[in-house]
């Protein structure tokens, strides 16, 4: 996978690059891979939350190992925090796109960045978006 400077990662990927699951998930492998061919990544605040919950209740993270993986996040990635003119412009894409409300905001928060990739299992592969942000999903094979 090339290494890119300007792409969102979903938090569905980094619960399938972070659970561990009996039998072994496939997307694991591959979700691992993605994250550690990314130069810098970028998440919003509002994907660290989704994480963190779904740790706690699913995998059985501790809050010692989840403070930690917070702190690795502000550490090794760009990390996005919502404003008034991400909400607004998440509203218009909810308008346009049919899109949940949780979705919106995160194709809001890739775009006021800047980011040209988000890479997300939730939305349509390939789509692009306002002509700069092209959805990928990292489970679909080439």
């Amino acid at each position: 996978m090339p290494v890119t400077r300007d792409a969102f990662v979903d938090s569905n990927v980094w619960l399938c690059a972070l659970i561990e699951s009996s039998p072994p998930d496939p997307r694991r492998a591959r979700a691992r891979e993605l994250l550690s061919s990314l130069e810098w990544p970028v998440v919003s605040t509002q994907v660290i939350r989704e994480v963190s919950v779904n740790l706690l209740r699913k995998a059985g993270v501790t809050e010692a190992a989840l403070r930690e993986l917070v702190r690795s996040w502000y550490g090794q990635c760009r990390v996005v925090e919502a404003d008034e003119a991400q909400l607004h412009s998440a509203s218009l894409l909810r308008e346009r796109m049919s899109v949940s409300i949780w979705d919106s905001q995160i194709i809001a928060a890739a775009l006021a960045v800047g980011c040209t990739t988000l890479y997300s299992e939730d939305l349509q592969h390939g789509q692009l978006i306002e002509g700069r942000l092209r959805i990928v999903n990292p489970f679909v094979e080439p």
